[in-house]
């Protein structure tokens, strides 16, 4: 049986992995993208809302009552307000590009905006302008539409004017295709998920505020699919917030290479892919009420995160459970991550860890049941800083395996707690100047700087100047510390008590 799984595991893992072409599915802009994303002002037909009425310039627009269908591609102005009115486009296999020029529409019934059928519907947000979209609580119909602005077809949003969108009644915005968002500024909530792009969700810029209830603030989740169900993240500055969802969540790859991002979970992940997460730059700041980021293979290879989070800061997980390794990986090769996490394990791996670059500074829990690092299969350490604190237990904090390359050390304290704690080499250089947020019995290290040879560990004592990062302290003066010990490394894990 046993084998059995393990034939299964690595066959679900390779489709995972191959289901996603990076080379051709994760990137950020299509072929055609930049002709899209441009505007003609000569070639604009308006569509005018009112409290009462709806008029239009063009002749491919069908207007019903407070209903207006686009039913041909080309350039659309659309302005005014309308109460239980509705925007429809019908244009199969033909471009849509629509202005926002100051619109304002809700509908209690439906959905105010529905691309019914498109081969592409562009959003362009006009500079200066606010434009809102709201729907109901309760639909007259069951299945799409379902979100205040709903699309079949490939979506795009541009343009630097304001988006607003209410959905009562399920998600805000979503699309059954590609949803790209070039840039904007998004205000967005929702009783279900915020912003939803069932194939792919792509955020190339802009300024993106989502809160939801019950599910995830961005979410792409076409599982059936090779290529899709991925979400990526170029630049812009988002903020995102959810009450019991995940602040990002894909059924494939989530990819994050730039941006300024805030992702809170208030009872769940604030980042999770059924598949891989991926970052390799810009600025992630995490809040979660349980686990920061959760996935089967984690890769951190640039930029800087910062996890706050009441259990596991970072699990890479199929979520099988058990003590046996279950093939996930946690790599990490370059950028900052810094980890607090309260009452879980800080870096937890159901399979590998692997580190070979970057910087990794982990406050472990309280909670003695709990580790600073923890994993079922391997932890490897090649190259890096890493620094990692954890409660009073056995394990404490996990060390890497002999077979790394970079030497490690682990200290062990019952009167370490919250003091501050600076390694110095023979010379009197520091290695390290550490306080625990919480009161701490040990205490993993490793570093380029930890060579074979005498050390010397202080407790207590100031620093002045430099900076501090998660109680990680660099590019200052140690000084006044009690020497409580010294210590000889010889081996890859050299273990220190005191």
């Amino acid at each position: 049986m046993k084998l059995k799984f393990s034939y299964f595991l690595l066959a679900f893992t390779a489709f995972l992995l191959s289901s996603c072409d990076p080379e051709n599915v994760l990137k950020p802009i299509e072929k055609d993208t930049k002709l899209l994303f441009e505007w003609d002002d000569a070639k604009t037909q308006t569509i005018t809302f009112s409290t009462a009425s709806i008029s239009s310039s063009s002749a491919k627009v069908i207007i019903t009552g407070s209903t207006a269908t686009i039913t041909g591609g080309g350039y659309y102005s659309v302005s005014g307000q309308m109460t239980n009115g509705q925007l429809i486009v019908d244009a199969k296999d033909q471009v849509v590009k629509i202005q926002f020029n100051g619109i304002t529409m809700n509908n209690d019934t439906t959905s105010p905006l529905f691309i019914r059928d498109a081969k592409k519907t562009i959003i362009f947000l006009k500079t200066g302008t606010t434009n809102t979209f709201t729907d109901g609580a309760a639909y007259t119909h069951v299945g799409d539409p379902n979100a205040a602005i709903f699309s079949k077809d490939y979506l795009g949003f541009t343009g630097d004017g304001n988006l607003v969108v209410n959905g009562n009644y399920n998600d805000a915005i979503s699309s059954d295709d590609m949803l790209y968002i070039d840039n904007g500024n998004f205000s967005v909530k929702s009783i279900d998920d915020g912003i939803r792009g069932k194939d792919s969700l792509i955020v190339n810029n802009g300024n993106i505020n989502v809160i939801c209830s019950t599910g995830h603030a961005l979410k792409s989740d076409n599982v059936l699919k090779p290529g899709k169900g991925y979400l990526k993240i170029a630049g812009g500055t988002l903020s995102l917030t959810s009450s019991d969802g995940d602040g990002i969540h894909t059924s494939k790859r989530l990819i994050i290479e730039g941006g300024n991002i805030t992702a809170r979970s208030l009872n769940s992940q604030a980042l999770r892919s059924d598949s891989l997460v991926h970052i390799s730059g810009g600025t992630v700041q995490i809040n979660a009420s349980k686990k920061g980021i959760e996935s089967p293979f984690i890769t951190i290879s640039g930029g800087t995160t910062s996890i706050i989070s009441t259990k596991a800061g970072v699990n890479a997980t199929y979520g099988f459970g058990g003590i046996t390794t279950d093939g996930s990986i946690l790599s990490i090769s370059n950028g900052n991550l810094y980890i607090n996490s309260d009452d879980g394990t800080g870096i937890d791996s159901s399979g590998d860890i692997t580190m070979s670059g970057g910087t990794v500074v982990v406050q472990g829990p309280s909670d003695k049941d709990k580790e600073g690092i923890n994993y079922n299969g391997k932890f490897t350490i090649s190259g890096g800083f890493l620094i990692a604190s954890g409660p009073q237990s056995i394990l404490s904090v996990k060390t890497p395996g002999t077979e790394s390359s970079q030497n490690s050390v682990k200290l062990t304290s019952s009167t370490m707690a919250t003091n501050l704690i600076n390694i110095q080499d023979a010379s009197g250089k520091s290695i390290v100047t550490f306080k625990p947020i919480r009161s701490a019995y040990g205490l993993l290290l490793s570093s380029p700087d930890l060579k074979a040879g005498d050390y010397n560990v202080f407790k207590g004592g100031t620093y002045v100047g430099g900076t501090t990062v998660n109680g990680y302290s660099k590019d200052g003066t140690y000084g006044n510390g009690t020497l409580v010990k010294t210590f000889t490394v010889t081996d890859k894990v050299t273990t220190v008590s005191f």
